[in-house]
């Protein structure tokens, strides 16, 4: 693709300033949102939404969920650590990592079979966020499982009562 033809989405973030004017500068469109850094990167896997990539600067966990959805859809992924201070390089040598300036791909990130789930609690391009209907709610769950290919948006009725009734049943 011309360079000026790719989509990338970033969350609205301060700390991506300086990625957003380096985008600017190479006359990229800029798809911002702001929330969900791990729909965002979902964006990436069907050509609909019009994104091409997704870039940020997140946590760790975040990465790995959202490598977890992308691997069941057969997107490229590319993680590494930033480290703020001496104590995340500390955290980091504890859980055995050596090179501190590796990029990671999926395939290290993901080893063997993925099964990835979320469900939509606002509105946007990929769900329905939750929809309240007099005794009931509806929720779009997203479940991706690599090894059969599944990937499906459920949608459930779900019953008020009886969620009240499943969390007075895990809270006591």
């Amino acid at each position: 693709k011309d360079i000026s033809s790719i989509t990338v989405c970033l969350l609205d973030r301060p700390r991506h300033k300086r990625i957003i004017d380096k985008l600017k500068d190479l006359n990229v469109n800029i798809k911002l949102i702001s929330d969900g850094d791990i729909l965002g990167a979902i964006y990436v896997s069907d050509p609909k939404y019009n994104v091409d990539m997704y870039l940020g600067i997140g946590g760790g966990p975040e990465g790995v969920i959202a490598a977890s959805a992308l691997d069941s859809f057969d997107c490229h992924f590319q993680g590494r650590f930033i480290f703020e201070n001496e104590n995340d390089i500390n955290e980091a040598r504890i859980m055995g990592i050596k090179d501190f300036e590796k990029k990671y791909e999926l395939d290290e990130i993901i080893k063997g079979d993925s099964i990835f789930c979320a469900t939509g609690i606002t509105n946007n391009e990929f769900f329905k966020g939750i929809v309240l209907d007099q005794d009931s709610y509806i929720s779009e769950t997203l479940v991706t499982h690599k090894s059969s290919n599944l990937k499906k948006i459920i949608k459930k009725k779900n019953l008020i009562n009886e969620w009240y009734q499943f969390l007075a049943k895990i809270g006591s």
